[in-house]
């Protein structure tokens, strides 16, 4: 399916919040989103649970950094499966960035011209678990993250946790970031990262994987490997470029593919993806990830990155094993 070119709605006028050294603003979507499966279903790391300053009927929120910059994001609503919203709350700096800014790194991050609901006519249309899935998921959007950052936080991600992972990337900002709004810092880029003895990076938390992020600094901000270049590449390219680094095996590459590049045609495997191809579309018989992989493709095309996310977000939700 070809990205659709719809415009952005049209954004709230600024409200003060309680706290005058912060704005709120609301950023209206095309299409209504569920804030809850797009910050947790795996996909990103920066975010935590807070209450919405001097808004209790902002129920669902959250806190971290998005563009650079620090913001909370909220939703009027609970997750109810009905009562999704296509309003985002946001709070920021203003004397980090304008209200403009804000405005458009939202709806880059939140993809605003992915037709999700069509998406996810598509995918149920193909039956079997995903019928489930989609339904349990619904108004998930895959993130478009900052490309460097993907690329850090997913060889980060080796045989590791979500909370370690957000625990690790948040030690890195808060050590080798920049200051970038509501008491947050951004992530370290490359060059800051290059320029850190390993011994630095372990007191991160990184373990193993100091070398790997080190290794992808110090090739990235030398222009050895060219996050930009890599935009304009096939998938399969693309993946080779980047299994140049350390550590970037084929998972790891069709993550930052698809959440960095937002190339929805790649079917990140994991166990979890892996298990669901097996039990739902291979007759439960046991699969290595590149049978996994290219079932996924056949099946779902240039819908597969969705598909993935719906798969890994329901069956983890789920507890299925």
């Amino acid at each position: 399916m070809e990205r659709e070119n719809l415009k952005p709605a049209d954004l709230d006028a600024a409200s003060r919040c309680r706290d005058d050294t912060a704005l709120t603003i609301e950023v209206r979507l095309p299409e209504p989103m569920d804030l809850v499966a797009s910050l947790e279903c795996g996909q990103v790391f920066r975010w935590g649970r807070c209450a919405f300053p001097g808004r209790p009927d902002l129920k669902v929120a959250y806190k971290g950094v998005a563009g650079g910059t620090g913001l909370i994001i909220a939703q009027p609503d609970a997750r109810t499966g009905a009562a999704i919203s296509d309003s985002l709350w946001v709070q920021y700096d203003p004397s980090v960035t304008s209200t403009e800014e804000v405005r458009g790194i939202i709806l880059r991050y939140f993809s605003y011209d992915d037709h999700v609901s069509s998406i996810e006519a598509k995918l149920k249309s193909t039956g079997h678990v995903m019928v489930d899935a989609v339904s349990f998921c619904r108004g998930l959007r895959i993130i478009t993250q900052d490309r460097w950052e993907a690329l850090a936080s997913y060889i980060l991600s080796t045989n590791n946790s979500i909370p370690n992972i957000s625990r690790i990337i948040r030690n890195l900002s808060e050590r080798f970031g920049e200051p970038c709004g509501l008491g947050e810092r951004s992530f370290p880029t490359p060059e800051r990262i290059a320029g850190e003895s390993l011994s630095r990076l372990r007191e991160c938390k990184c373990g193993f994987r100091d070398q790997n992020l080190s290794d992808a600094a110090i090739k990235v901000s030398s222009g050895d490997v060219d996050l930009e270049a890599i935009g304009s590449m096939t998938p399969e390219e693309a993946r080779r470029e980047l299994m140049r680094i350390r550590g970037v095996g084929p998972k790891v590459a069709d993550c930052v593919l698809l959440f960095g590049y937002h190339m929805l045609e790649v079917f990140p495997v994991d166990v979890w993806v892996a298990r669901a191809v097996s039990r739902y579309y291979l007759g439960g018989r046991q699969v290595s990830p590149k049978e996994a992989r290219e079932e996924g493709l056949r099946r779902f095309g240039r819908l597969a990155g969705y598909a993935q996310e719906y798969l890994f977000y329901y069956l983890r939700s789920q507890g299925l094993s």
